[in-house]
């Protein structure tokens, strides 16, 4: 039976490194041609980052979110708040807030006569305002339940604008000009002004994660680049690493967007993801090469020294890698499953790059490339390494009955804050604090009733009427539930149209706010609502057939668990009082979208990490031909997502997006440094006989190997912390954790199983 012991390169391996090393002018020019090509697809790119777009175009949320549109011209709006400590309720300040509505009113992108302020409830006489008139204004928002304290914040503190716009994708022009016109008014210079409303996070996001991409990304490479050369000390060596990085990504990139895929938050992240797995390869194969030229001193003989020792270790975490991030095609969010494929093909290129380009780029360079500086013993070239790898290993293999229960305690103190992880996300917490975005948001929250909102839509069957009395009482009854949850900041409905509209009609008598007895008298208070200039927005609420009603909510949390909070209350409710029968409801909104996907994402990423976790066990077994071998191959990358998702439940992070899809990542890396370990071990073990001095021999030159690859990857993605997008922070930090994580497990607890192990073995029987 094949083992690891007796493999050697398969006739595809020797056919393909044998092309590098023979045809190296051909390899790489056929290179630079797919690359030229690939990268001049790149300028056809499309970028989305529409959180609606995580969900197919059939999703029922999603549908009807669009007939929510039609039918109550309700749409994506953005939020100016001008706020002054001192008080906004003063006659220069309602002149200067006045002419700028209409101007905003008058602006490109902006659903002309949309415009809800505090002019949409009152007159606002023409010319300088009397302080009566302040008053005027300021009453006739109180009375209408549509506005009041939504317009101006009950501490008389704030003025809140709320634009509709005619497209989500006009957020940032129509943002960049009321900033403009705000900075042109005749507002005092004690009042401030911000910009809100998740459009503009959106869109802001999408122009930042490039600009970051743009910046980090080489920032990184850079780094990654300088401590390669630090440890390689040859250019030779250090550049076809970085080419096969800069190769894979600009394939990937060129092959998603040349086939017509839009660019999102998710695909925008493929460069991360994907630089430290080609990366890892590209070293594992210099190292050996580093390690073994001055045995050979010569260029192919070397290469093929190390191709034969790392051909199947490297196709199979290749392998395991593409399985992680393929399996992402399960889940039901279709950039996910974008990101997944494309990552999964990012990895394969890394690989045929790592067996051909490498190869061929090595033969191009003369032999007195590498005789100079690499034929000299490597202990004295890296004696810190080679020192502190000697101390490490003699310490897994002492102090074994140490280490194993330790991690056995780590593990276990993990498992809780496993279990204490809370799914939820935000995308305006996707920037920093203290951020332009952030700062207008949590002002909104502060003053006015918020800027995330959702909507609960009612229906009315067939022979039933929303217009009914008993319905209107269900439904104020309802209202009255979901203004409740601290998360809400005000609802709205068709019930305050009707009890503003009689309170108005009848001359302001507090007697007429409610909601008549009849149902001729509730529709002719909405048929009057419909052309009173104050109560315009009653479109927005119920249909003129009175069949489908809108419950507008706006809450001052947008975190997933707040909405869903909202959700669950609202339905328990509704399980013990349900409406009348015919009126059904259904939730809608922006944010309860952030909620449907995010739950489809997570529920999706975990059974893709199932079925990973099942495959990569299973490739396990393939390659050692050892059910022992593979599930101890299995356990560094265990022990590092219970000790990485453990800690972030112990300290309170939220599972977002970013953590979830980082999931996959741990299973990639996890098991790679595993493969090399156990194989490297085996070859050892079967030249030497003895475990003991089968590890004295891994912590020499394969440790110096996994030791540089670690710390590559950890160090070199360190600008990713200075990023403005939490993102691409988490990212930084993940990979950096997961790295020196698994690199620890892998020399730490496996040499200690092993010696633990062989104790066992030679342990007299009967003792």
């Amino acid at each position: 039976m094949l083992s690891i012991r007796s493999w050697r390169l398969s006739a595809l391996g020797s056919a393909v490194v044998d092309l590098g090393i023979e045809r190296p002018r051909l390899v790489i020019a056929v290179a630079a041609f797919i690359t030229i090509v690939l990268a001049a697809a790149t300028v056809l790119v499309q970028i989305d980052t529409d959180p609606e777009n995580m969900l197919p175009g059939d999703d029922p949320v999603r549908l009807l979110n669009q007939s929510m549109r039609e039918d109550f011209g309700t749409g994506d709006l953005i939020a100016l708040g001008i706020v002054d400590e001192g008080g906004i309720l003063t006659p220069q300040t309602l002149r200067a807030a006045s002419t700028l509505v209409e101007d905003i009113n008058a602006l490109d992108g902006v659903m002309t006569g949309r415009v809800i302020s505090f002019a949409s409830a009152a007159d606002v006489p023409p010319g300088d305002l009397s302080q009566q008139d302040v008053e005027n204004i300021a009453a006739a928002v109180n009375e209408n339940a549509l506005f009041a304290g939504r317009v101006i914040s009950p501490g008389e503190q704030g003025l809140a604008v709320y634009v509709p716009l005619e497209s989500k994708d006009d957020a940032n022009g129509v943002a960049s000009s009321i900033k403009a016109l705000a900075d042109r008014s005749e507002l005092p210079d004690t009042a401030n002004t911000y910009v809100a409303g998740l459009p503009l996070a959106e869109e802001a996001f999408g122009r930042d994660m490039f600009f970051q991409m743009a910046l980090l990304a080489p920032l990184a490479g850079l780094l990654i680049f300088l401590l390669m050369l630090y440890f390689f000390r040859r250019l030779s060596l250090v550049l076809p690493a970085m080419a096969v990085a800069m190769l894979s990504v600009i394939w990937t990139m060129g092959l998603l967007i040349g086939t017509g895929f839009t660019v999102h938050i998710m695909a925008s992240m493929i460069p991360i993801f994907l630089m430290p797995i080609a990366i890892l390869d590209s070293i594992h194969v210099l190292s050996e090469f580093f390690d073994r030229y001055p045995q050979y001193r010569n260029r192919q003989d070397t290469l093929r020294a190390v191709y034969k020792e790392l051909f199947a270790p490297i196709t199979y975490t290749t392998l395991t890698t593409a399985a992680a991030f393929g399996f992402l095609a399960l889940t039901p969010i279709p950039p996910v499953q974008v990101f997944g494929i494309f990552v999964a093909v990012g990895v394969f290129v890394a690989w045929l790059l790592t067996m051909l380009f490498i190869p061929a780029f090595v033969m191009l360079r003369g032999e007195d490339a590498f005789a100079g500086g690499l034929s000299e013993n490597v202990e004295g070239g890296s004696r810190v390494l080679a020192g502190g790898l000697k101390w490490f290993g003699t310490f897994a293999t002492r102090r074994a009955m140490l280490i194993l229960p330790a991690f056995v305690l780590l593990a276990a103190v993990a498992v809780p804050g496993v279990l204490q992880i809370n799914v939820n996300d935000n995308p305006v917490r996707w920037f920093k604090p203290g951020s332009e975005i952030r700062v207008a948001t949590e002002v909104f929250n502060q003053h006015f009733p918020g800027t995330y909102n959702a909507s609960l839509l009612l229906e009315a069957g067939p022979g039933a009427t929303l217009s009914n009395p008993a319905v209107a009482a269900a439904v104020a009854g309802l209202q009255g539930r979901i203004e409740g949850n601290e998360s809400v900041g005000q609802v709205t409905s068709y019930v305050d149209v009707v009890t503003t509209e009689r309170y108005i009609s009848h001359g302001r008598d507090d007697a007429f706010r409610t909601l008549p007895g009849d149902q001729a008298s509730l529709e002719q208070s909405l048929a009057s609502a419909f052309t009173s200039p104050s109560l315009a927005s009653a479109t927005s609420l119920i249909s003129d057939d009175y069949q489908r009603a809108n419950i507008q909510i706006l809450m001052n949390d947008g975190d997933n668990r707040a909405m869903q909070a909202v959700v669950d209350d609202t339905e328990a409710y509704l399980a013990d009082q349900s409406l009348p029968a015919g009126v059904s409801a259904t939730w809608a909104g922006e944010t309860y979208l952030n909620l449907v996907w995010q739950d489809k994402m997570v529920n999706g990423l975990l059974v893709a990490f199932l079925s990973t976790f099942a495959v990569v066990l299973i490739l396990m077994v393939l390659l050692f031909r050892s059910v022992r071998w593979a599930v101890l191959a299995m356990v560094p990358m265990t022990v590092t997502i219970l000790v990485v998702y453990g800690t972030l439940g112990l300290v309170g992070k939220d599972y977002d997006m970013p953590l979830a899809v980082l999931s996959t990542l741990v299973l990639g890396i996890g098991v790679d440094f595993a493969i090399h370990f156990i194989q490297r071990y085996r070859e050892l073990l079967a030249e030497v006989g003895s475990p003991h001095t089968a590890l004295e021999r891994f912590f020499e030159e394969p440790a110096r190997a996994l030791t540089r690859n670690a710390l590559i990857i950890a160090i070199g993605f360190v600008p990713m912390f200075f990023a403005s997008l939490v993102p691409y922070i988490v990212v930084g930090a993940m990979l950096a954790s997961i790295m020196l994580l698994s690199w620890l497990t892998t020399l730490l607890l496996l040499p200690s199983v092993i010696t633990v192990g062989d104790q066992l073995r030679r342990r007299p029987s009967g003792i």
